[in-house]
């Protein structure tokens, strides 16, 4: 439960402005305290809790950082929670639904936009669940941090395998063993002779062992622990170092903080000074958007929606391109920011059975499960959203979630459940691109279809209103195919020949209680995932098709390939895209109709991107209020093709 709260900073939002009829806001920063009892079987799917030091209550301490931003007139509130899970510290529910400028310590008009969700009435929160996470980027970023215990075992430091993957777009001879800015594993003492490196061209490649006298463990400038290999690290190039680690943090806990944070600002504000003023809350939503997104499927499987007084936490679930993972975060020597994808990190349990909401039996190992078995034994099953763009299809394996996993036939989502697929979108939406960009990336903007979204999970929670139908490729009509059947245009980009292939990887004889004994994990069978059909000009065909889509001024992607200078060009960049522009004009060297056959001129463009975004809000998966960003976008697209044409 939460003990002790302690607010370090409370300020009214910009000067007190004015937000619709709700009025001014305010925002609250502290941090948050927890005592976690070791013998409540609510928390015992905790991975080494029972190992961590405990208090005098026999209680397991943590502490989170916190932030509250809520109505300065509690009465204004419209009784909704939105809780963000925090994307590996930093704060993004502003800009996806206030389309707002990013700031990790939102001050400015700018970093609270168009004031979307303080217009609704919401109360804003956050609370840090992942325990690697610095106080501060290299970047001077504030970010929120989760303080959790270390396991050990009859007091004695606990010790085991810890994979460190590498790949770096340009040359290094220096590099963290943890993923990114966050802090790695310490190596055990006496074990670095035992270290292995590898190195293999592609994902499923065959490793090649570098000898051990050609690299060092060192530590970057900053202290952290790091491995030197003079001969180079190559852009593109898969290196995967193996150590013995020490020292594991119950990383876990992270659920406990999210369930008990939530809880209380449902339940209990009474119970704290600061809390008391907050707008009462009688509904609770979640959003979470990639990692976040694959946390709150994860907080689901293991049961965490129900608190320790066996009350529901979330009523409404946003879980936003999280494809079909879920992660590494509940396991000892888990490291939450690993995530598989196409190219990189494929060994770390981001897809992991199962993958639909119902049970369903995988043929090869033989377990049967679904995703929200927990949730409906205890009846604390949430009204959910699964959103994903075609990011997620390639890359992050979004077809496992509607399809069994030999991917032959569809299986339709929970009763509480919609899936909506964005069409031709990238994993987050690029900025519009400049003149001189040759190769841009991805634009569609989904963020206005995530503001009608959520205005129809609360009214599906709070009133009972069924939600916009789910909108995704299915096998039974075509639109969800395998790669060797997708008939891509014969223009400048080709298609990639190697999107995520998830695997069924043995982890050790431990692993089902989350304890990995084998670093790396032994492949075993595939699961096989499918793609949206495409056109004849390459763009989606099933899922929402925003305006940009519907009618295009090119092909829109959810892949790109890597380029020559970061290496590995037959494979996929990250969670990029692209926006691969028609001629401007007949007569180019490409087979897709130009835009001046297309549209007569730039109003008549303009005029029939209106008139699809008309029908998706009459479909609820637009709002009337956007509309006029609709026209704009339009008209600033149809404008740098033109130039595009001129120069």
């Amino acid at each position: 439960m939460l003990s002790e709260l302690t607010i370090t900073s409370q300020n009214a939002v910009c000067d007190s402005k004015v937000f619709g009829s709700v009025g001014p806001y305010e925002q609250l920063y502290g941090s948050a305290r927890f005592e976690v009892d070791p013998s409540n079987p609510l928390n015992a799917r905790v991975v080494d809790l029972d190992l961590a030091p405990r208090n005098t209550r026999g209680c397991v301490e943590c502490r989170a950082d916190i932030w509250i931003l809520r109505p300065q007139e509690p009465s204004r509130g419209n009784g909704a929670l939105m809780y963000h899970v925090v994307n590996r510290g930093r704060k993004g529910v502003l800009g996806m639904y206030n389309l707002a400028e990013s700031a990790q310590r939102p001050a400015m008009d700018a970093h609270f936009g168009d004031g979307f969700l303080l217009e609704q009435g919401y109360t804003i929160a956050a609370c840090g669940w992942q325990a690697d996470v610095p106080p501060e980027t290299p970047d001077d970023e504030h970010l929120m941090t989760f303080d959790v215990p270390v396991a050990t075992q009859d007091d004695e430091p606990i010790t085991g395998p810890v994979g460190c993957e590498i790949v770096v777009d340009e040359p290094c001879d220096l590099h963290s063993l943890g993923s990114r800015f966050h802090a790695p594993y310490e190596v055990a003492a006496d074990t670095e002779r035992s270290a292995t490196l590898t190195v293999r061209e592609g994902p499923y490649a065959k490793r090649k062992p570098i000898d051990r006298a050609h690299w060092s463990f060192e530590r970057l400038p900053d202290g952290r622990p790091a491995i030197r290999y003079p001969g180079g690290f190559s852009p593109g190039t898969i290196y995967n170092l193996v150590y013995t680690g020490r020292n594991p943090k119950v990383m876990g806990l992270g659920f406990v903080s999210t369930r008990d944070f939530v809880s209380c600002l449902k339940h209990d504000t009474d119970r704290f000074d600061d809390l008391r003023d907050s707008a009462p809350i009688d509904r609770a939503h979640a959003f979470g958007s990639s990692q976040s997104g694959r946390f709150l499927r994860h907080l689901a499987y293991e049961g965490f929606n129900e608190d320790e007084q066996h009350r529901q936490v979330f009523d409404g679930i946003i879980a936003n391109v999280a494809g079909g993972g879920m992660g590494s975060f509940n396991h000892r020597f888990a490291q939450p920011s690993r995530h598989a994808s196409a190219h990189v990190d494929v060994h770390y349990p981001t897809e992991q059975f199962p993958f639909t909401d119902g049970p369903q039996t995988d043929p090869v190992t033989g377990l049967t499960a679904g995703l929200l078995d927990r949730c409906e034994s205890a009846n604390t099953i949430p009204r959910i959203f699964y959103t994903n763009t075609s990011t997620e299809y390639w890359n992050r394996s979004a077809s496992l979630i509607h399809t069994d996993v030999t991917g032959s036939e569809d299986v339709e989502p929970h009763s509480s459940v919609r899936i909506y697929h964005f069409s031709g979108t990238q994993h987050g939406p690029a900025d519009l691109p400049e003149d001189n960009d040759d190769l841009p990336g991805n634009p569609v903007n989904f963020c206005l279809s995530h503001r009608a979204l959520l205005v129809a999970l609360d009214r599906w929670v709070s009133e009972g209103e069924d939600p916009p139908q789910s909108s995704y490729g299915r096998i039974t009509d075509g639109t969800l195919i395998p790669l060797d059947q997708i008939e891509w245009p014969d223009c400048s980009t080709a298609l990639p020949k190697h999107p995520r292939d998830p695997r069924r990887w043995d982890h050790g004889e431990e692993w089902q209680d989350g304890i990995i004994d084998k670093e790396p994990p032994v492949s075993g069978a595939p699961y096989t995932c499918l793609l949206p059909a495409v056109d004849e000009d390459g763009n989606e065909i099933p899922g929402i098709r925003l305006p940009e889509v519907a009618v295009p001024l090119g092909t829109f992607t959810g892949w790109r390939l890597r380029s020559e200078e970061i290496g590995a060009t037959w494979a996929m960049v990250g969670l990029q895209g692209l926006w691969l522009p028609f001629p401007a004009a007949p007569g180019e060297a490409d087979p897709r109709q130009s835009v001046d056959d297309r549209y007569k001129d730039r109003e008549t463009y303009v005029e029939r991107c209106r008139s699809v975004a008309e029908q998706l809000v009459a479909q609820r998966y637009l709002l009337e209020r956007d509309l006029g960003l609709v026209d704009e976008r339009a008209g600033w697209m149809y404008d740098w093709v033109a130039r595009r044409g001129i120069s």
